[in-house]
């Protein structure tokens, strides 16, 4: 028993609804990439093949796969993983509509059951493939750039107008073009002066905030994070969705970030969701996720998330 056997995109408007909550989320997570005239589709791991590039089989097979329109890459990986059953190993909709507190917290808090329970599904995905699975993160380009001219400028003993520069061990640039000669640069000079012009360029045109030039693509090895921070992030999903809804906001005490409903709510997912088993999370009114929140509210994983585009918190 499930709110959708299999999203088919048939009825897309209706569909659509049921995963109302997850775009929200995305709306409020996914960076803002401004590419300006650089390639967008970087961000998202697609490329744009032509038929010369491909083998009339490959070809035809891109041709039959289904366009959707209007659906973002976010719904349509969650809804792919949805149809193929990868996503809820250890918990199911029958025990969720049978769990008292959590129907309960629920219907207190006005959601709706089926769109919660698809909110649910892709929090706790989106979470475990980024701290549990996720995918190493390659440096961005900003970070090249500084490791490159920092490693040079530091190393620089002494400049002379006259003589140029001199440093405190040798160093040599090797540039490889494919099928091209290498070009090696060894005058200390010449590399103190590219180091020095990138370092003064990249502050000049502020470098460091720009969304390309902060990108961190996948790399392709995988590595996992402790279980708490992991809980704390899910925990701080469900609650910048809940910052959404006006009629969960209107139940706060006055100046109170969130309610005690919401809390309880959260930590009875966990439980549910079995990101732990410890007992404490099936109480109610207990402060072990406000513990949890404080501890790891600047925390940054060293992954970026494996399946789905990266959301920023």
């Amino acid at each position: 028993m499930q709110p959708i056997d299999k999203f088919q995109w048939n009825n897309i408007n209706k569909e659509k609804e049921l995963l109302e909550y997850i775009s929200i989320l995305e709306n409020i997570f996914i960076p803002d990439f401004d590419f300006a005239d650089e390639d967008p589709f970087c961000y998202y791991n697609i490329s744009i093949v032509t038929e010369e590039e491909e083998s009339p089989e490959k070809w035809e097979e891109i041709g039959n796969q289904p366009l959707i329109p209007a659906i973002s890459e976010t719904l349509q990986i969650f809804s792919d993983r949805y149809n193929n059953n990868l996503i809820s190993e250890y918990f199911n909709y029958g025990d969720y509509l049978g769990s008292a507190l959590i129907q309960k917290f629920i219907a207190e808090l006005e959601l709706d059951v089926e769109k919660f329970w698809m909110l649910i599904l892709f929090i706790y995905d989106y979470s475990y493939h980024y701290y549990i699975n996720g995918a190493e993160r390659k440096e961005s380009p900003y970070e090249q750039l500084q490791k490159f001219t920092t490693s040079i400028i530091n190393n620089v003993e002494d400049f002379n107008e006259n003589t140029g520069t001199t440093f405190i061990k040798p160093i040599t640039l090797k540039l490889c073009i494919e099928g091209e000669p290498e070009i090696i640069i060894d005058s200390p000079t010449t590399i103190h002066y590219i180091a020095s012009a990138t370092d003064t360029l990249a502050e000049k045109e502020s470098l460091s905030t720009m969304p390309v030039m902060k990108y961190k693509a996948k790399a392709q090895t995988f590595k996992s994070t402790k279980d708490s921070p992991l809980i704390a992030f899910f925990a701080k999903m469900f609650l910048s969705f809940f910052d959404t809804q006006e009629q969960v906001v209107k139940k706060r005490r006055k100046g109170a970030k969130h309610s005690q409903k919401e809390v309880d709510l959260i930590c009875q997912l966990i439980a549910f969701t079995k990101l732990s088993i410890k007992e404490c999370w099936k109480q109610t009114e207990n402060d072990t996720l406000k513990a949890f929140l404080k501890q790891y509210k600047n925390f940054e994983p060293k992954t970026i998330n494996s399946i789905y585009p990266s959301f920023r918190l």
